[in-house]
């Protein structure tokens, strides 16, 4: 099988570049609710063709610094070139935040999936949260 879709079948003329460009999703990004208690900042930026992603966390006084991960950009297609989506993954030790953010209306909806591995009994969330530029 070299498709799943029958708009992923290539062809000559609807051939890409085979890479996404990350800069439409470049910049710095805040939580639309600023009392939010997950993610209230993501700063992305592009290194060599690479997108980076920077998360910080809704701590107090101040947000804390969550870490920087590489992001894998995602097309609307196979013909496009261009970013509308990214995932990113940032592993705690006792914890594990996937996040599946897509740009929408130039709003960025973020979808975060967080596993425990601490066994501690707490049960594994989802969280959606929304950012403005």
């Amino acid at each position: 099988m070299k498709f799943t879709r029958t708009e992923d079948q290539l062809t000559a003329e609807g051939a890409g570049g085979g890479s996404v460009d990350p800069s439409p999703l470049v910049g710095t990004w805040l939580n639309t609710d600023k009392r939010t208690g997950g993610i209230n900042k993501l700063i992305l930026r592009q290194v060599d063709g690479a997108l980076l992603v920077r998360a910080f966390g809704a701590c107090d006084p101040e947000p804390c610094d969550l870490g920087e991960v590489r992001g894998y950009a995602f097309s609307n297609g196979i013909s496009s070139s261009e970013a509308m989506a990214f995932t990113a993954s940032f592993d705690f030790g006792f914890m594990e935040t996937s996040i599946a953010v897509y740009l929408k209306g130039g709003i960025l909806v973020l979808d975060s999936f967080n596993a425990f591995h601490d066994d501690s009994g707490r049960a594994n969330y989802f969280s959606r949260e929304f950012f403005h530029s």
